[in-house]
């Protein structure tokens, strides 16, 4: 007679395979976005959840920014998902924290935390815009109007909420202006104001994009932090799953699964571009 085997063991046998093949498709194929802001208005509202293609611009190493196997490069007018650029790659400070996985083998994003002696947790926040502009383009964004290669662009998804003010923009603009951009010396600084109706022109730098928010004047996007590197780039959104008014920031799962009243059901299955 076959010894029974203890429950632990069984649930792991029997977990296990699902656990992978959930990692590997969040990993390599499809994963979950929510957004928590408004910076895409009208095209994506807060409180949207969405399915992102992983797949469509390159397969990466997981809870990496290493691509294995490159497939294609966003295109102006693409919606993206990236990893923000800004957000250290580990938890500050770092002397509090210890890494628990060797970094040219990451595995997971786990650390020690020193302090508090306990797991932390690290990702960067995920952000999503629209490419406006790939490497080599010339951007101007000029009393609230976008030109790329001195070109007037056409753009009948973005708005501006703000549309009874327009911001000055830097007089005369500093000569090192495109220096300073990917430097992102304009990013939360005393500049920031300057930047948002009158920006550029700057050259998008080689294996970089520029990317916007369709909501214009509500969007902390490339002209305030800078050219985004490829490697951060994650997916392109696919379809919207769910959606609920009551994702408002600080963002509460248990107060959206408890508002079911809240779920916009108009925008269940759109398409998202």
């Amino acid at each position: 007679m076959s010894k029974k085997r203890p429950a632990v063991v069984r649930i792991i046998q029997e977990w296990a395979p699902v656990i992978i093949a959930v990692l590997l498709i969040r990993s390599f194929l499809v994963e979950a976005f929510m957004v928590p802001t408004g910076s895409m208005e009208d095209t994506i509202a807060v409180g949207d959840f969405m399915l992102v293609n992983k797949f469509i611009y390159g397969i990466k190493m997981p809870f990496t920014d290493h691509t294995i196997i490159p497939i294609s490069e966003p295109k102006p007018g693409d919606i993206i998902v990236f990893r923000f650029p800004v957000d250290p790659d580990r938890p500050q400070p770092e002397s509090r924290y210890a890494r628990l996985f060797p970094k040219r083998l990451p595995l997971l994003p786990l650390y020690w935390d020193k302090q508090a002696h306990f797991f932390r947790w690290h990702i960067p926040r995920n952000f999503i815009k629209r490419c406006v502009a790939v490497a080599g383009d010339t951007v101007e964004y000029k009393d609230k109007q976008l030109y790329v290669n001195g070109k007037l662009q056409f753009e009948p998804y973005a708005i501006h909420t703000d549309i009874y003010r327009m911001l000055p923009g830097l007089d005369p603009p500093p000569p090192d202006f495109q220096r300073s951009w990917e430097e992102r010396r304009f990013y939360q600084s005393a500049l920031s104001r300057y930047i948002r109706d009158q920006f550029g022109p700057i050259v998008v730098p080689e294996g970089h994009i520029f990317c916007m928010g369709d909501n214009r004047d509500n969007s902390a996007d490339a002209r305030f932090w800078g050219p985004l590197d490829l490697r951060y780039i994650k997916g392109k959104p696919l379809v919207l799953y769910m959606s609920s008014a009551a994702a408002k920031q600080p963002v509460n799962i248990l107060k959206i699964v408890l508002s079911p009243w809240a779920i916009r059901l108009d925008r269940i299955g759109k398409i998202v571009r």
